[in-house]
């Protein structure tokens, strides 16, 4: 490809990424009340040599969310939207949609951090891979095993191109709604379950910090371990700001 094609998939990125931005945000704050928290010195982090915007809400009633994108890269562009409950039987809803020129790689990802995994539970998990089984066409993307792979209920992983981004954007808004279906459809858990869940999530992220995982292993480089748990506890998953 030559720079120009680049120079045009440069905004084709930047404007998918803020669709997806602004679609989500209006989704939820069409539900629920958003509070933006302060990120302070994690606003803005530079990794590789490139330049993250970061974001942090507190979806009232439900619990943290991290909004976080490179959008302005010209090497690799991507936004992340991670939603970490505290207040219900819910699951880690975790996505990350990278651009670079025409290629498309993107995860949508469910993480059991609960207690327990109730009837309610897997008939959930059960319609979010009913959503992943309808887009088998899209070529999958291979992952490394990690130590977390057995948290991981539901998984989609694909590499696409510029081509099918109408589809890979209705899967993200897809899942979103579901998601928020799911956590419509539960009540809220008791104090003790609120301690449980609380510490089954930080149990996760020291786990991340502690033994890796492909995307941790690189701000572990960059900002060293102890930096990485502080963004981790206090933005990323809001285990801090929950406590």
């Amino acid at each position: 490809m030559n720079k120009i094609e680049n120079d045009d998939f440069f905004d084709i990125n930047k404007k998918a990424i803020e669709k997806e931005i602004n679609v989500g945000m209006d989704i939820l704050a069409s539900i629920y009340n958003l509070k933006e928290v302060d990120s302070g010195k994690f606003a803005h982090l530079t990794i590789q040599n490139i330049a993250y915007n970061i974001k942090q809400y507190e979806i009232v009633g439900v619990g943290n969310l991290l909004v976080m994108d490179s959008k302005d890269s010209t090497s690799l562009q991507m936004v992340s939207f991670v939603i970490t409950p505290y207040y219900k039987n819910l699951p880690l809803f975790s996505t990350d949609y990278l651009y670079i020129h025409q290629k498309r790689n993107f995860l949508i990802e469910y993480y059991d951090l609960v207690k327990e995994k109730d009837q309610l539970y897997t008939s959930y998990m059960d319609r979010f891979r009913t959503i992943k089984d309808k887009h088998t066409s899209l070529p999958d993307m291979e992952l490394k095993k990690c130590w977390y792979d057995s948290m991981r209920s539901v998984c989609t992983a694909k590499n696409t191109s510029a081509l099918q981004d109408e589809e890979i954007f209705a899967m993200f808004t897809e899942n979103l709604k579901l998601f928020i279906e799911m956590e419509q459809a539960y009540g809220p858990l008791s104090e003790n379950d609120i301690q449980a869940k609380w510490r089954i999530t930080q149990d996760y992220i020291d786990g991340l910090v502690d033994t890796g995982g492909v995307s941790t292993d690189v701000f572990k480089a960059v900002l060293g371990p102890e930096k990485t748990k502080d963004f981790f506890n206090k933005v990323f998953f809001g285990t801090t700001e929950f406590k």
